[in-house]
């Protein structure tokens, strides 16, 4: 069971994982702050617009006199997209603190994938930004909580990429760490501890995958009542250029390949367990598994 004290140990137990849940806790800090204004800028920049207007025929024009409704439509999902932002950075502070707890190399490895990746959709952020100014001035309106904007998401993405490269410094040295310690618990057989592996990789997908079977329901549904077209349909449109749910469509496309990495995974955690792989990763109150990993153990002398 995970407590307080344990937390503690785990988090102070070298100087690489005090300066990685350091270096999360300030790049959660900054980030949610940087986001939180930007969001408040865009917002503003909207009121100053023409009222928005949602009709499919307005939005999808080429006609520069409906720029600054398209604009507004525009900025209205930015705000959305600031705040998917800004509850990633909260996840994302959790996942440190579980992974440092759990020693977890995986899940080490996989936030500083998506911390990249977050990097990249910072940079996302500012050229779309660009755009839309550009395509004001074309026709006069205001842009001062814009030009703004603009200044504060290039810091984004600064601050982004800066910790980006950080985050993967230290995700390596604490994978280090951490396979140290596996090392010491189950020594040096490596076909028991690429059996570990395998198994810590695809908790996080199994997650994932857990948390979106409810879609198979509605997908089966919706299947009964032959409208699978309309998945096709909502596909294809979610792909055409006049779609400016830019940051929602690279999100649906990592959570596929999740769920395509979460099958693999978890059929090799399958294969793997019991080739002498369960005495390793028991919990809680089942202590005649314990003993008979202790017995296991290596005593490695530190000194």
């Amino acid at each position: 069971m995970v407590t307080i004290k344990k937390i503690k140990e785990r988090v102070t137990e070298t100087r690489w994982s005090k300066l990685y849940v350091s270096a999360g806790i300030l790049q959660c800090m900054i980030v949610i702050g940087l986001q939180v204004s930007i969001c408040y800028l865009n917002s503003s920049e909207a009121d100053l617009l023409l009222p928005k207007n949602t009709n499919s025929n307005v939005l999808t024009s080429n006609s520069t006199e409906y720029i600054p409704q398209q604009a507004a439509d525009r900025l209205d999902r930015i705000k959305w997209e600031n705040i998917a932002f800004s509850s990633f950075q909260c996840w994302f502070i959790y996942m440190v603190f579980d992974a440092t707890t759990y020693q977890n190399t995986a899940e080490i490895l996989a936030l500083a994938i998506l911390n990249a990746a977050c990097a990249i959709l910072g940079a996302l952020q500012v050229v779309d930004c660009i755009r839309w100014l550009r395509r004001l001035n074309q026709v006069g309106s205001p842009v001062g909580p814009l030009m703004i904007a603009e200044k504060l998401e290039v810091t984004l993405s600064a601050v982004l990429l800066v910790f980006a490269v950080i985050m993967s410094f230290l995700s390596f040295q604490m994978s280090k760490q951490f396979g140290w310690n596996i090392y010491k618990k189950i020594g040096a057989d490596v076909r028991i501890q690429k059996g570990r592996n395998s198994l810590w990789k695809s908790i996080i997908q199994v997650i994932v995958t857990l948390l979106i079977l409810p879609m198979l329901y509605f997908a089966r549904t919706a299947g009964s009542t032959e409208k699978l077209f309309h998945f096709v349909l909502i596909l294809y449109q979610t792909l055409q250029p006049q779609d400016h749910w830019y940051t929602w469509i690279v999100l649906v496309f990592i959570g596929v390949l999740l769920d395509i990495a979460s099958s693999v995974l978890g059929l090799i955690c399958m294969c793997h367990f019991n080739k002498g792989l369960k005495p390793f990763v028991q919990r809680g109150n089942r202590k005649g598994d314990l003993e008979e990993n202790k017995k296991e153990n290596w005593q490695i002398d530190e000194d």
